[in-house]
């Protein structure tokens, strides 16, 4: 067919245009529609739907402005359907350069629209269907929400990955504007649309299979003598489309593998947008899927995050009663038994837990349904702790991709069972297309089917397709690809499934599957564990907090256990574990609100405490209860309260020490246990100490006067721990190559900037413990203040250090040389520990 390979890409291309002028004429006529638009002026929060006649309409036009980065408008569309269209297929146009929704008058919502991502512009959606055989002079009227927000937020189009941008810069966080393009009535070609898809569909057949193949030869051949009727009479599509159905009419060989289509939606909660248009993704995606499956039977989509759920049945009842029905008829698969899609290594383990309780009670609740799958395919590495965690949850299957985007080593295994630190094994499938938003295209499910690894005892892949983060999911061309796949030759047989069937068809193969022991480490986004660091401080606060809180109300008495309150205090906690907002790689806009319902949560919990208080003590001036709330016995240093030298507990006088403004106590507590102190006069002043000496009957801590630790002696084991000085600050710069945020790459060691200069530094001691307070500068202009002290019945050295950051593309680290030769490490993680090199 083509001598050589500029030959074949001269007739490639000739197909690639004769597709692109099919695509043209899709749309045979259009008119523009009268629409008036209303600025609600509230960026990011919006008005409802029932709030929307309540603003100020004004008449726009094509080519006009409507907003700007993070507005919301409503526009009134409306007009009459023309004589020239009646009988013709006819199709709302709209291309606001921004996503938005659709709604009748009623409120019901229709659908999704958006035009391209900065990202992927192939990810359209710019057409709603109206009628296939249209009525001259019916009327035209729709709603429309738009959101000056694409796919990907308000991303700059620009690449600004290396730009230091000043602080004081509006368009820092990225710049959009909303402008209305196209808003119009059009006649749809559905025989041209049909026919893009079969080229499309055999192009990347063509382009998948083999350059030896017979199969690509043939369909070489239909290309072109498709292109030649194209090119006698450009607008004979169905002539063209039947040229090319003897070719697609070839089926697929047995060895082909079974591709479990499962249509899908990646919605981040929070990223690029804040939670508040993350919730409008979920209506307008949720919308669309509904639409979706009442077009095409036998087609499933599945959705995991009861948040999300939460979300549609507060802000659009009747479209949620139209997804419980949905899932009732088997077109719905609900998918994931935690809360959100929450990330695995920042949570405690008891916030892991509580995912699945509220997660899996939510579904059981609203549907009636026990999802027995771990659905989290985008999170950032996941704990060892996870499997027992999910059996213990009646959890026994999970699936993600997250590993594949690995920087430097491939996962040996796609479907095998995962072990846990407790020997708890969990059926595991890592979709082979290592993506999840596929284009359902036989060239990916081709690179799909050899990039499996199990392929030797296992025949299914499942696939997960459709535009997700506000693309709104599978369109009707994924849909009508996979369609024209379910038997064709040269690609795996597709199937419209669930995730659930799929797992239960691995059952006779399980003996056969290979297992993974330990943690599933994702190496990339290593700076998504320090990150936005109040916030991790705060999350660890509040699950202390919520613990404690807990148990205090479980002694005022169970009939007056705020069940309720615990209930959405948990979930705005959990919906904070998001995969993208705990590791701190989402926009200033979602830390804004995030950091303020944390502040809003502690406050909360320091009013249950003080309303719970009064009911367990006895208020006295000269006596104060410390709790503790731990599992095991608690020694260490509390601060007594304002006013008081001294104390005593049980009769006995305990060691107190002055520092500063306040008064330092050591005493002792049982596990779940309370002590008494009550107030005493005298205390023993803090001292200053000439040498940088902390020292105690178990160990000798020694500094020099650059702030670093030169020596770690242990009087009971003689044993020196460090080999060379520790707490050295050291600044590098901090450029990695793609997520600026997220990762730090491992070039960062040789670009070294600088450690700290000591400004002052002081030792004081007294009965309770040493003190040790260094200041520093690092950098441009950041302060480190730290605080080192060391009790007297303890070999723990405690660093409280706080760090006035003013720093831009830099990184902090803090290095302890110890002497100790060992090839592995023992790392605390949820419920238990793990062994890392």
């Amino acid at each position: 067919m083509y001598h050589n390979e500029r030959h074949e890409n001269l007739y490639c291309n000739r197909i690639k245009q004769a597709i692109d002028r099919v695509e043209l004429s899709v749309i045979q006529d259009s008119m523009p529609l009268d629409v008036t638009f209303w600025n609600t002026g509230k960026p990011i929060e919006g008005t409802s739907f029932d709030d929307r006649l309540g603003g100020k309409y004004q008449p726009i036009k094509e080519g006009d402005t409507w907003g700007q980065r993070w507005d919301l408008a409503w526009f009134h569309i409306t007009g009459t359907v023309p004589e020239a269209y009646a009988g013709k297929q006819i199709q709302l146009w709209i291309n606001i350069t921004t996503e938005g929704c659709v709604y009748h008058p009623d409120g019901k919502v229709e659908q999704h629209i958006g035009f391209s991502s900065i990202w992927d512009a192939r990810a359209k959606r710019p057409y709603v269907p109206l009628t296939k055989t249209a009525v001259a002079g019916d009327p035209i009227d729709f709603w429309l929400e738009g959101s000056v927000a694409g796919y990907f937020g308000v991303t700059p189009l620009d690449d600004v990955k290396c730009k230091d941008i000043d602080r004081s810069d509006p368009t820092r966080f990225g710049e959009r504007d909303g402008k209305v393009e196209k808003i119009r009535l059009a006649v749809f070609n559905d025989a041209a649309w049909q026919l893009t898809i079969d080229m499309k569909l055999l192009l990347s057949l063509y382009e998948g299979l083999h350059e030896d193949s017979v199969r690509r030869a043939k369909i070489f051949k239909a290309l072109q003598d498709c292109c030649d009727i194209l090119g006698s009479n450009p607008n004979n599509f169905q002539e063209a489309r039947d040229s090319l159905k003897p070719i697609m009419s070839l089926t697929t060989s047995a060895s082909e593998m079974d591709v479990f289509a499962v249509g899908h939606a990646h919605i981040d909660t929070g990223w690029l947008w804040p939670v508040r248009e993350g919730r409008r993704k979920c209506v307008r995606t949720f919308a669309n899927q509904i639409k979706l499956i009442n077009d095409y039977p036998g087609y499933i989509f599945g959705a995991s995050q009861p948040q999300h759920y939460q979300f549609v049945k507060d802000d659009q009842p009747e479209l949620y009663e139209r997804i419980k029905q949905a899932v009732k008829d088997g077109k719905w698969e609900l998918q994931g038994g935690m809360w959100v899609e929450s990330d695995c290594n920042i949570p405690s383990g008891e916030s892991l837990v509580r995912q699945f309780i509220h997660g899996k009670n939510f579904f059981m609740d609203e549907f009636g349904k026990d999802v027995t799958n771990l659905w989290i395919p985008d999170v950032f590495g996941y704990s060892a702790a996870l499997p027992q965690i999910m059996h213990l949850a009646g959890v026994d299957t999970f699936l993600t991709q997250k590993i594949s985007w690995n920087q430097f080593n491939t996962f040996p295994y796609n479907t095998f069972f995962w072990q846990g630190i407790d020997g708890t094994q969990i059926l595991t499938h890592f979709p082979p297309e290592d993506t999840y938003n596929s284009d359902m295209t036989p060239g990916s499910l081709i690179g799909s089917q050899q990039r499996f690894k199990e392929k030797a005892v296992a025949s299914k892949i499942m696939s997960l397709f459709g535009v997700g983060d506000g693309g709104g999911g599978p369109r009707p061309d994924h849909i009508e690809r996979a369609l024209r796949m379910k038997d064709l030759e040269g690609c795996p047989r597709v199937q419209f499934n669930t995730a659930e069937k799929f797992f239960e068809s691995l059952h006779d193969i399980k003996n056969d599957l290979p297992k993974w022991v330990g943690e599933l480490y994702l190496e990339y986004h290593r700076g998504t564990l320090t990150t936005q660091a109040l916030v991790k401080k705060q999350n660890r606060q509040l699950e202390h907090r919520l613990r404690e809180m807990e148990i205090i109300s479980t002694c005022v008495g169970v009939d007056s256990y705020p069940i309720a309150e615990f209930d959405a205090l948990w979930k705005t906690l959990l919906l904070n574990h998001f995969h993208d907002i705990i590791p701190g790689s989402s926009i200033n806009n979602v830390y804004q609100v995030t950091h303020q319902e944390h502040a809003d949560m502690l406050a909360r919990l320091d009013a249950m405490q003080a309303d719970a208080s009064p009911k367990l003590l006895t208020a006295d001036s000269n006596s104060v209860v410390y709790f503790n709330s731990l599992s095991h016995a608690w020694a260490g240093v509390v601060t007594l309260p304002e006013g008081w030298a001294s104390a005593t507990c049980d009769g006995q006088e305990i060691t107190t020490q002055s520092e500063d403004d306040h008064i330092v106590a050591q005493v002792s507590i049982d596990p779940l246990s309370s002590i008494q102190l009550i107030k005493a006069a005298d205390t023993t002043a803090i001292a200053s100490v000439d040498q940088l000496v902390l020292e105690n009957d178990l160990v000798k801590y020694t500094f020099n006067k650059d702030g670093q630790l030169v020596s770690a002696y242990d009087k009971q084991a003689d044993i020196e721990a460090l080999r060379e000085p520790g707490n050295v600050m050291s600044l590098y710069n901090d450029r990695p190559t793609a997520y600026d945020a997220w990762d730090i790459d491992a070039y960062h060691r040789t670009e070294y900037v600088g450690s700290t200069t000591v400004q002052s530094i002081k030792l004081e001691t007294g009965p309770v413990r040493h003190v040790l307070t260094i200041t520093a500068t690092i950098g441009e202009m950041s302060t480190i203040t730290q605080k080192i002290t060391l009790s007297h019945a303890t070999k723990c050295l405690d660093f409280d250090t706080t760090v006035n950051w003013a720093e831009q593309h830099k990184l902090l680290k803090v290095a302890f040389p110890t002497s100790i030769n060992a090839p592995e490490a023992s790392c605390d993680i949820q419920y238990g520990y793990l062994k890392r090199p």
